[in-house]
């Protein structure tokens, strides 16, 4: 097995992810540990190439890479300013910039006109790949590859298609995601926060209610969620959950309880219920990821199968 992590070269991406922050970083250092060439954009070099680093060392202090995987990924990353990015070509680009429609498009557009081949995606959680696509001139070649927080340790990412993106554009960009041990999730409409942040912002939505209501405080309404909704939701869906309880049952239930849900179009008072120190905020993050990383590591293990 070769440096490559087995992958030959014809398999062999180049891959230009624009932007370093939380999300960037960790998803260049996935497509890097796949045995992908991954050249990172950033304003800042220095600060990006730290932020990389960090990302390698907690990505092996969690087990997630191993010490040799992190090593090999790190041999396969550049980081390059703007300017110099752009002049290398690229077989996919990753867009992880602030959610800003005019801004990621005047980046994706540039990088379009100099990549002509290039498979263009975007990180955004709520913007329309439609209107993305259309604002950066090339809609045929645009997709959504909607990742989540942390994407090291999330394993499935949405991945949306535009009205005009092409079928073999959206084919090598599940492929891609695929390569880099991701579970891509087609979005099958472009609609505004796709699958993921539509359910997460119902469910806020409704937790906001209980507690601005006197109903019940943050911390029972976030055990309510952690250990029973979630503890269950974990093995089964919305439809497979109402299938097993009755859909009689749940349509009655539905009858009586959806007139009266919470029909808020803001989530004005949320920072009221979430100030918490920052120690606090960095011990409650620890805690998920290891989790995450150990149910991660877990997975893997099991899906090589026996003597892996």
């Amino acid at each position: 097995m070769g440096s490559d992590g087995g992958r030959g070269d014809h398999d062999r991406l180049r891959v230009l992810v624009v932007g370093a922050g939380l999300m960037g970083s960790q998803i260049g250092c996935e497509y890097a540990r796949a045995g992908h060439a991954v050249a990172f954009s950033a304003r800042d070099p220095d600060r990006a190439r730290a932020r990389v680093q960090r990302v390698l060392a907690e990505a092996q202090a969690l087990g997630v890479f191993t010490p040799e995987e992190a090593a090999a990924a790190a041999g396969r990353v550049a980081v390059h300013p703007p300017a110099r990015a752009a002049a290398e070509p690229a077989d996919l680009v990753v867009e992880s910039i602030p959610e800003d429609l005019e801004l990621k498009a005047a980046v994706l557009g540039e990088l379009a006109a100099a990549m002509p081949a290039a498979v263009l995606a975007s990180n955004t959680s709520s913007l329309s790949i439609t209107a993305l696509g259309e604002r950066v001139g090339a809609p045929e070649r645009t997709v959504g590859t909607h990742y989540w927080n942390p994407p090291l340790l999330m394993p499935l990412v949405e991945l949306v298609a535009g009205e005009r993106t092409d079928a073999a554009v959206l084919n090598r960009a599940r492929q891609a995601l695929t390569s880099a041990g991701k579970r891509p999730v087609l979005v099958r409409r472009d609609v505004p926060g796709f699958i993921w942040n539509r359910l997460q912002l119902a469910v806020l939505r409704e937790a906001l209610w209980l507690v601005e209501q006197g109903v019940a405080t943050p911390e029972e309404v976030d055990e309510v969620i952690r250990d029973g909704l979630a503890r269950r939701s974990r093995l089964t869906g919305p439809f497979e959950t109402a299938a097993l309880g009755g859909v009689d049952t749940f349509k009655r239930v539905a009858a009586n309880l959806l007139p009266e849900l919470s029909g808020a179009t803001d989530a004005e008072g949320l920072d009221r219920w979430t100030g918490r120190p920052a120690a606090e905020l960095e011990a409650l993050r620890r805690r998920r990821d290891r989790a995450l990383a150990e149910e991660l590591v877990r997975e893997r293990r099991e899906a090589a199968g026996p003597g892996r």
